[in-house]
């Protein structure tokens, strides 16, 4: 490849393409809906710092979302993968003020999916060009 070609990372707009990619293979795929409960901060006081009173959350719905059973755990509880769009999580994670989403879905008290609630165990994501463009879950009931 000669040196004056462009490399695929510095195409300008090269990432965005590939995040609207995924999220219509995301709808094409089943594009169901989960939804993630999310912890308020905490408000300071002594008894939520101390675990007294439980902390309060927030349930925020994303779609679209791929939702595959996998093989349970070892202690035969239910496992899911679920498959998320990096455009829905960024823009999620900003409005809470939050750079670095694996960490924070992963500290978050979990999913909800057809009425049941999973505990986030792993989070991992598919970069492209030099941005998140896709986000896997594994959560255990």
């Amino acid at each position: 490849m000669p040196d004056t070609d462009t490399p695929i990372n510095l195409i300008p707009g090269r990432c965005q393409a590939a995040r609207r990619s995924a999220d219509a293979m995301l709808r094409v795929m089943g594009g169901e809906e989960i939804t993630l409960r999310l912890s308020d901060p905490s408000t300071g006081d002594t008894s939520s710092q101390l675990g007294i009173t439980p902390p309060t959350a927030e349930e925020v719905q994303i779609n679209p979302a791929v939702v595959q059973a996998i093989p349970p755990a070892e202690d035969g509880s239910m496992r899911l993968q679920v498959m998320l769009s990096a455009d829905k999580l960024d823009a999620i994670a900003e409005s809470y003020g939050v750079t670095n989403i694996s960490p924070w879905l992963t500290g978050s008290q979990g999913l909800v999916y057809r009425g049941r609630v999973f505990t986030i165990r792993s989070v991992t994501s598919n970069s492209f060009a030099g941005s998140e463009v896709l986000y896997f879950l594994v959560a255990t009931e």
